[in-house]
């Protein structure tokens, strides 16, 4: 998409060098002045152009964003039905996710036919990479991690975000699972528990539930806002990618899901295209398109199709869209105007 701004406050700047070559002049060839009231009125007609492309491509896009609200019931019915899906967001020192995601995602989550179970909110607290917090988390999980049989490793992948990686191993294991091997809600409602009260998570039931259930797929939200400046090193960003990671392994198939301007540099999504994270992503969630998109990715990676990153942000996305699996036509004889072959 064009960057109208660039483009405007390139043309500004061309008009201000004009200006100030007119005003210092001690004179001015009357065909100088008549060169530059011509590149003046070319650089209005380019003005002039840009805000009307810029115009029709918001024109387009708005229509383009109503067409997919209204065929998403027939663009997403039947790709999972009866699927349980957790969402996972997370705060970090910027922002907290998007609630536009959160809203849209749940929407087509329903129009597909899976429910989503409830809200597993990381807070800022659980990024800490600080000493104490560091051995709280890894304290937690080895109490917590026999309430889901789940063995804590002893050496941690990235020693940076070690209590996050401790966390991320126990918190997905109680909160998806796959197939069948679905962990109880008794389980879940421990582990949650432990990392609730100690202020590292909180959790949001859906509807009048009055227990949480954990799911077999699961949407990781990430923050509307990057950190800043722009690090994909950063604890929040590794921490967010550990628990993104963990739950691909233990469900039967995770997205990470966010706003455009939250999904570039120092964001999760980011980090995992930039490493080649064999994850799935979405990074214009906060669209409608992009909400079609991360069930049709869920329902991607429940058919065995490998994760693959989706949207529109330039070098982040090998494919816009997830393409539809072929389907078997049964061939027909060709006929003649009588029936007859």
């Amino acid at each position: 998409m064009i960057d109208f701004r660039y483009h405007l406050v390139s043309i500004i700047a061309v008009f201000l060098a004009l200006a100030v070559g007119i005003v210092v002049g001690v004179e001015v060839h009357p065909l100088a002045v008549k060169a530059l009231q011509t590149t003046e009125n070319l650089l209005r007609q380019e003005i002039h152009k840009v805000t009307n492309e810029g115009t029709t491509l918001r024109n387009e896009n708005g229509l383009n964003q109503s067409f997919a609200q209204a065929a998403a019931p027939r663009l997403l019915g039947g790709l999972l039905p009866g699927r349980s899906v957790v969402l996972v967001t997370a705060q970090n020192s910027a922002s907290s996710s998007d609630s536009t995601v959160i809203s849209g995602v749940t929407t087509a989550l329903g129009q597909a036919g899976a429910k989503v179970t409830g809200q597993v909110q990381l807070t800022q607290s659980f990024f800490d990479t600080g000493g104490a917090t560091r051995q709280l988390l890894i304290q937690l999980a080895d109490r917590l991690a026999p309430q889901v049989g789940v063995t804590v490793p002893s050496q941690p992948a990235i020693p940076q975000i070690a209590g996050q990686e401790d966390a991320a191993r126990v918190i997905a294991a109680a909160i998806v699972g796959k197939g069948t091997a679905v962990p109880t809600s008794a389980q879940a409602q421990t582990v949650l528990t432990g990392f609730s009260q100690a202020n590292f998570l909180h959790l949001q039931l859906s509807g009048s539930a009055s227990t949480f259930q954990p799911g077999t797929l699961a949407v990781v939200v990430i923050p509307s806002s990057p950190v800043s400046p722009a690090n994909d090193a950063d604890p929040s960003v590794l921490g967010l990618v550990a628990v993104a990671q963990q739950l691909a392994r233990d469900s039967d198939g995770m997205v990470i899901a966010g706003n455009l301007s939250g999904a570039g540099p120092g964001s999760a999504i980011d980090a995992v295209v930039g490493d080649g994270d064999p994850l799935s992503t979405v990074d214009n969630a906060d669209s409608e398109t992009g909400q079609i998109i991360v069930v049709q990715a869920l329902a991607k990676l429940v058919e065995g199709h490998k994760p693959q990153s989706y949207g529109v942000l330039v070098g982040n996305v090998p494919s816009p869209v997830p393409v539809p699996s072929p389907t078997t036509s049964t061939t027909v004889a060709p006929t003649t105007r009588h029936g007859r072959t």
